[in-house]
Order: structure tokens, then sequence, then C-alpha cells
């Protein structure tokens, strides 16, 4: 097609496999995650976090080989509601997208608050200054939004840096204090099964499941990326391996530094370990780790705005919402009013949430919506690949790969969303299961009950797919998909009028 670029469209090609292998990375947030999560897995496993982090990457890496497939096939700013409507109808992904909005719209507000709220804290204790957290909190999430604002291009850039610099330090710290540690405090009881038994390794797998998510976060940009169907997917593994190996490592040394008989008693600990640990090998050590925090709050809210806008984006375009929504720059080629749109729900979430719960507080609040809604999305993608590819890639049809790994899945999925919302902890987290259910159920009553335009513009939604050099362009979808259909290039009048 010979005609000029859509100025309405992303910009094709900007990013390679590096940047969007740190677009993953830096949403799993290497060290934000570790300083504010491990430990509180103390608390379910003792000194065996790395076999509870072990446990769980391989856990997720079942369900990255399941959407890694997904992605191969299905490259669109869609993401999982173009993968789940594929496989499994219009009406799961409807309710795809609507699960959606309760994980990646949402993940600068919980980085950067919790950022925010050790910040804090942190100044006070070590220098007696008063740092309000929704000083840094507005501030952050300013330079979020005009960074995702100014080009896909220049946040992946920022984000190679910002996810390097955080898995650079992670890592000498963690090998410092093991060396620090001395010889005779190396155990192997940190990488066995806990003496807190089996019941308590489940209570931990459910929260730290809540750690890997976003290894997928790449997906979204898979019309902005160079060789997208190879990209995207290598991605999905490749993240994972690299953070969880780092994570296991962070693990074992957090344990050891701390002391292996003691770690159950971490969360007693005057501050956390992470500074303490840092002071006890570096002079004011503690600077670097609150240096890596509020870094990896930013890389992840930063990732975190990327890929959620651009599902936004991808649904306003096919005008499931509204179109405007669907709009891009025409200078930056960034999904600009989604972007804003995002950036304006975070500070609403972020203030709200933070006045009424604090920003630790509303970390716990926000952390049950994610992983609520992580988790469902997770069972449909894990779900959609039995009968996407039975039905429409039956050449690729392998029975590990394509049954049993995707039912392997959903059971262990399964399994962590019994221990998240049962039993049902005491207030406020009651009422952000309480909310995510009525949220999910009105999800469900919309997605059986879709009729006229939105259906239409759903179906269009889930359809549309990118192939490298063209627009985006419609592939077969319905609620029994058999048919292979071989996609055309579609014009942007040609796919208003569909």
């Amino acid at each position: 097609m010979n005609q000029k670029p859509d100025r309405q469209q992303l910009a094709r090609g900007a990013l390679g496999q590096a940047e969007v292998l740190f677009q993953a990375v830096a949403h799993l947030g290497p060290a934000g995650a570790a300083i504010v999560i491990f430990p509180f897995l103390t608390h379910y496993v003792g000194a065996a976090v790395p076999f509870l982090l072990a446990v769980c990457l391989v856990a997720v890496l079942l369900t990255a080989l399941c959407v890694s497939s997904l992605a191969r096939h299905l490259p669109s700013a869609g993401g999982f509601v173009t993968y789940v409507g594929q496989g499994l109808g219009k009406r799961f992904g409807f309710f795809t997208a609507w699960a959606y909005f309760l994980y990646d719209p949402l993940i600068p507000t919980v980085s950067i608050l919790i950022a925010a709220g050790f910040l804090e804290q942190v100044l006070k204790r070590q220098l007696d200054v008063t740092v309000p957290w929704w000083i840094t909190t507005l501030a952050c999430l300013a330079v979020v939004h005009f960074v995702t604002y100014a080009g896909v291009k220049q946040s992946a850039k920022l984000n190679m840096l910002l996810g390097a610099a955080e898995c650079v330090m992670l890592l000498l710290l963690s090998i410092w204090v093991i060396i620090d540690a001395g010889s005779g405090a190396q155990s192997l009881v940190p990488f066995r099964f806990p003496e807190s038994g089996p019941h308590a390794l489940f209570l931990g797998f459910a929260f730290a499941l809540l750690l890997f998510c976003g290894f997928e976060s790449a997906a979204p940009l898979a019309e902005e990326t160079k060789n997208a169907k190879t990209a995207i997917p290598r991605t999905m593994i490749s993240s994972l391996l690299v953070v969880g190996g780092l994570w296991i490592l962070t693990g074992y040394a957090m344990v050891v530094g701390f002391g292996i008989t003691n770690a159950d008693q971490m969360l007693q600990a005057s501050e956390n370990p992470f500074f303490s640990l840092a002071n006890g090998v570096w002079r004011n050590g503690w600077i670097l780790v609150a240096f890596a925090l509020v870094n990896s709050s930013l890389a992840a809210s930063i990732a975190g705005q990327n890929a959620g806008s651009r599902v936004i984006y991808a649904l306003g375009r096919a005008g499931v919402l509204p179109s405007a929504l669907g709009r891009t720059h025409p200078k930056h080629q960034t999904p600009h009013v989604a972007i804003a749109f995002q950036s304006i729900l975070n500070v609403a979430v972020s203030i709200t949430l933070g006045l009424w719960l604090g920003p630790i507080g509303a970390l716990n609040f926000i952390g049950v919506l994610i992983a609520i809604g992580i988790i469902v999305i997770y069972i449909l993608a894990n779900v959609s690949v039995i009968p996407l590819f039975w039905k429409r890639y039956r050449e690729e049809w392998r029975i590990l790969r394509h049954l049993v790994v995707p039912v392997l899945a959903v059971g262990l999925l399964a399994l962590a969303f019994y221990y998240t919302v049962w039993p049902i902890p005491p207030q406020p987290l009651s009422v952000a299961e309480a909310f995510v259910a009525v949220w999910l159920s009105v999800g469900a009553s919309l997605a059986i009950f879709l009729r006229g335009r939105i259906r239409d513009a759903l179906e269009r939604a889930v359809s549309i797919v990118f192939q490298a050099g063209q627009n985006p362009v419609l592939a077969a979808v319905n609620d029994d998909p058999q048919v292979i259909v071989t996609p055309a290039p579609m014009s942007n009048t040609n796919m208003s009028n569909t």
C-alpha cells in the first residue's frame, strides 16, 4: 500500500528485542518486589523463601508457555482481550477486558504508593526529614505520564536503564550479603520444603504469585515491536527466567543475612531487612536501597502505563470504549488520550486510597484487586489455548504443550485463587474482595447479554491482529472458531464500517 502512514496508528516497529525484554523485566519490578514482598513470605515459610520462589517460578512458567504460544499467533495491542476472544469467543473476550481493569491500569498506583510510603518512613528514620507520601506519589505519576506520552521508544529506553540499574543493585547486594555472612552461615535449608507444612506453603504461594505478574506486559506492545511474533514470546520466558533466578538468589541472601533460624521473626524487626542488611555491608547502604525502590517503582509504573494504555487504546479503536481513547498523537505516535485517562485514574485512586488507608494499607487493598484480576485473566488465557490450537492450528497441536500444560497451569492458578479469597480477610481487605466480586459479576452479566453495537465493536477488538508492515488486520473470530481465514490489510475507513 503506497500511502502515507496513518496518523492514528502506533509507532510500528519502534521497539527491538532488548526494549521489550526490559518492558517485562521492569513490570516485574525486581528490586521493589523483593524489598517490599520478600519479608512477608517468611511469615508463611520461614527461611524457605528461595524454595517458595522456585515453586512459583515453575508454576508461572507453565502459564508463560501458554500465553507465549498465543502471542506468537495473535500479536495485538489488545493482548489478553484478543487471546481469550479468539480462543473462547467474544463474550469471554469482553469479560477479560472487564477484568483487565483490575490489573495493568492500576500498576502505577500500587508501585508508586508503596515506594512513597517506604520513602517517607526511611527518610524520617535516617535523616529526620519528612517528605509526605502524596508529594512523592504525584511527582512520580507526573514523570510516568510525560515519559509514556513522549514516545514508546523513549520510555522503553528509559526502562532499559532503570531496569538494568535495579537488577545490578540487587545482584551486588545479594552477593555482598552472602559473602559477608561467611561460609558458616551457608545452608541448604532455604531450598528445602518448609517446616511450616503444605498449608502454609499454599498460602505463601498465593501471596508470592503476585510477584510474577507482568511477564506478559510486552504483549500489548506487539504492534510497536519488530518481529513481534518471535520477540514477544521470547520475552515472556526469558524475563521470568532472568528475574526469577535473581529473586531466588536475593531470597537466599535475605534469609542468610538475617539469620536462618530467626527468619520467621523478620516481620517483627524494627526496619525492613533490606535496609538493615545494606547498612551492614555498605556505609549508608540504605541510600542505595531507597534509590533502588524508587527506581523500581518508576520502571514498573512506566511499564504498566505502556501496557495498560495500549489495551485501552485497542478497545477505543474498536469502539468498545469511547472512540477518543483510540486516538494516537500525530507526532509521538502514542495513545495519548488513553495515557491521560490512565494517569487521571491512577491519581484519583492513589490519593483516595492513600488518604483512607495510608500508602501501605492502600498497597494491600490494591494488591487484592490485582491478584484476583490477574489470576482470572491467566486462567482464561490458559483455557483459550486448548480450543484455539485444536480447531485453528491443528497442525501444531501437541497434547503436552496444548492440553497438559494448560490444565496444570489452571489447576495451580485455581489453588492460588482459593487461598487468595478464602478465608475472607478482615476489613478493609474484605471490602476489596467484595468490590472484585461485584465488578466481575457485573462484567459477566454484561458479557452474557451483549447486544448490538457493543457486540460488533467487541468482535472487531478481539479480531484485530498485527502483521509486520501492515495496518491492523482482521482475523476470523466467533464463538466457535473453526475456519482459518487469511487476514487482509484493512484501512481505517473499512475498519470503521465493519
